[in-house]
């Protein structure tokens, strides 16, 4: 792999930005891009070797699922086979931000993505970058935190790079990120279950409900 290329959003046209990282995925490469939450480490979900490398670079244990993100919450059916109105209405009062929904999965989410699991970790990330990759992307995207597992998350993309086991494509670096993980929720028709607690409370899910 070449060496890493690092990309300052303060000094980079976002919509070169944008292209840049979706080539690098497409060719099956990893990023390290922003989110509202963490920085993440995103390969292509549909590149079985990406997903691989991804796995490998945060010495990752294979058993772990990965999220998908998505650009908006209309992109939903493309990887979920059935949202419930309780999803939904999360989804609704949430998106974009820090609620990761884990829902059943559609056949256009492989297995090598959910560790053959049925469901699917899925987010709308509040952070203008990470969206206009997204939304640029004709693929699905993983992405997880941008650290070796169970550490700690550093704070900089240009840190998360020197972190991690393997070396990473490209670094898109836009600052200090809050380092809070976002609130992971399995939703089952009407039931949920908070599954990794974070910036919004078990209340607060409740609340969006009534």
């Amino acid at each position: 792999m070449n060496e890493t290329r690092l990309l300052r959003v303060a000094q980079e046209d976002a919509d070169v930005i944008a292209v840049q990282a979706v080539e690098a995925l497409a060719r099956g490469e990893l990023v390290i891009l922003p989110t509202d939450t963490v920085y993440g480490l995103a390969a292509c979900a549909h590149h079985q070797a990406a997903v691989r490398r991804l796995f490998e670079a945060k010495r990752r244990p294979y058993k772990r699922a990965l999220p998908i993100l998505l650009p908006g919450i209309e992109h939903l059916a493309d990887v979920v086979a059935y949202v419930s109105p309780t999803a939904l209405a999360l989804a609704q009062a949430f998106w974009p931000g820090p609620l990761t929904l884990v829902l059943p999965r559609s056949q256009q989410v492989a297995d090598w993505v959910t560790s053959g699991k049925d469901t699917v970790g899925v987010r709308v990330p509040d952070d203008p970058t990470a969206l206009r990759i997204l939304a640029r992307s004709p693929f699905l995207v993983a992405v997880t935190s941008a650290n070796l597992s169970d550490e700690p998350t550093p704070i900089t993309g240009e840190a998360c790079a020197a972190d991690l086991a393997a070396p990473v494509a490209l670094v898109i670096e836009d600052g200090p990120r809050p380092n809070r993980a976002s609130t992971v929720v399995a939703v089952e028709g009407d039931t949920l279950r908070v599954l990794r607690h974070g910036p919004l409370s078990e209340k607060d899910l409740r609340a969006a409900l009534r």
